[in-house]
């Protein structure tokens, strides 16, 4: 934070009563002189004549309000705030001094004041678009996406030509789940900044919610067109050309993201399976980026429209061996996502922890309240570093990112009870060991599988082929698993 000097060259003499107009130190002439500093840059000497003119006259409106702005603009927050509170004091009325308060508010992060000061500016002057703006912008802060909307709508009113406030208010109606409102806001903003990359980037995310997907992927051109070092843009670009199975388009765009050294492991990974090479794991930074992009929509997107019932399969495998009055004490989820793992096999045990890379995906399984306990960490860092033993280990399409499995099932093996069970699935791979897809998941052969588990002293209880969701339309195959130890 810069510090405002006060030395005084403008000060009086002692010898002045500060009435005498004579010797130029009256209040009027050093607020004209503080001015004049003030518009030539001269902060030092301006603050301290304005601070001059206050001794004189405590109540001096205009010199109160200008040393909130010089303390505000030197990042002397605190200082601003207590100028501009003692210059509203004096003019309540007046719209560009409680907006200017609100603006110091916020960024010393008290939201709820920089609120009230904006409504109160938009109160007192309904044209003030930018006390409009920031109201959006507080309101935004704080997740009250509705209110945010209001506020941006009515600055856009005020103020249609400015792209910032349409980009924003398109932001609101995204966040607030809004996609065809946002897509408006988005094409509003394009009309007088077309040449915005961040604009059309934002634009084509709309498009992906929305299902329009040649226009996403024309947004995302157009976007690292005119920024070529857009990174965000391409990674997204890439996943559209595989959802079109434009391979070649997709292999440039992770190429690309590889020369700008944006999310590279990630890149790397994606690469490796459009080139049909086969990596021992997935990188544990695209699996957790992965799940914290999906996380809000997990749920939905999974289970309503891919189809997906593993939890289900895996309980109903269990249960025509173990039988429906079966219970266990406690219950190991690995990879539990938002705990549909939990919400399936809750009734037949006692205690459940769940363990995710996705910090996003604990939050929302732990708003749920199913488990007992969370760990945000890796299979094997947790299995490592954990002592405790399990009746019951889940894996439920978790093994898809992990290709090598050697070093995961002897850790498995250790966190089982004797006589504990273990269930999980995998994607079915005809021969061979296992092998790294366009999906950027793992498939396993029964022949690789079969040979791990003997060779780690557990036991086949019961075996399914399945179908696990849909992609694309098409069923993805699969196999379900239940061991014994």
């Amino acid at each position: 934070m810069t510090t405002i000097s006060t030395s005084n060259h403008c000060q009086p003499t002692q010898e002045s009563d500060y009435s005498s107009a004579q010797n130029g130190h009256s209040a009027d002439n050093l607020f004209r002189q503080a001015m004049e500093f003030h518009q030539q840059g001269e902060v030092e000497q301006a603050f301290s004549c304005y601070q001059q003119v206050v001794a004189l006259e405590p109540d001096h409106l205009e010199a109160c309000f200008y040393l909130g702005l010089l303390c505000s603009s030197s990042g002397a927050l605190h200082e601003a705030v207590n100028w501009l509170e003692k210059a509203y004091g004096l003019a309540p009325e007046e719209s560009a001094i409680i907006y200017q308060l609100g603006v110091n508010l916020f960024s010393l992060g008290r939201t709820r004041p920089a609120i009230d000061a904006f409504k109160k500016a938009v109160a007192l002057d309904p044209g003030n678009w930018q006390a409009a703006y920031n109201l959006g912008v507080a309101y935004f802060s704080c997740g009250k996406f509705n209110e945010a909307i209001a506020a941006y709508d009515k600055a856009a009113r005020c103020n249609p030509q400015d792209s910032d406030i349409h980009f924003n208010l398109g932001l609101a109606w995204k966040a607030a789940g809004g996609y065809e409102n946002a897509r408006l806001s988005y094409l509003c903003a394009l009309e007088t900044a077309s040449d915005d990359a961040e604009i059309h980037y934002n634009l084509a995310l709309v498009y992906k919610e929305l299902a329009l997907l040649d226009e996403a992927i024309t947004a995302l051109e157009i976007a690292v067109a005119l920024q070529p070092q857009f990174g965000e843009a391409y990674g997204n670009l890439g996943v559209l050309y595989l959802d079109k199975d434009m391979i070649e388009e997709a292999v440039f765009c992770y190429e690309r993201l590889i020369d700008l050294d944006h999310n590279v492991s990630s890149a790397r990974h994606i690469l490796a399976a459009l080139k049909g090479e086969t990596t021992d794991a997935a990188p544990e930074a695209y699996v957790r980026d992965l799940f914290d992009n999906f996380s809000s929509r997990f749920d939905e997107r999974l289970v309503n429209d891919l189809q997906y019932e593993t939890p289900v399969s895996l309980k109903k495998l269990f249960f025509n061996v173990e039988g429906s009055s079966a219970a266990y004490g406690r219950l190991l989820d690995l990879g539990c996502g938002t705990g549909l793992v939990g919400e399936i096999f809750g009734d037949i045990v006692n205690h459940k922890t769940g363990v995710d890379l996705s910090p996003k995906m604990i939050e929302v399984a732990a708003a749920k309240n199913i488990y007992d306990h969370f760990a945000v960490a890796s299979i094997a860092e947790f299995l490592e570093q954990d002592t405790s033993t399990y009746d019951l280990i889940i894996a439920a399409d978790v093994f898809v990112y992990l290709g090598d499995l050697e070093s995961i099932f002897p850790l498995v093996l250790d966190r089982l009870a004797i006589n504990g069970r273990m269930l999980f699935s995998t994607e079915y791979l005809e021969s061979g060991g296992y092998k790294l897809q366009l999906t950027g998941r793992y498939a396993h052969s029964d022949n690789y599988l079969h040979n791990l588990i003997h060779k780690n002293g557990m036991t086949i209880v019961a075996k399914e082929r399945t179908n696990l969701r849909k992609e694309k339309g098409k069923w993805i195959e699969g196999e379900l698993y239940m061991l014994s130890k």
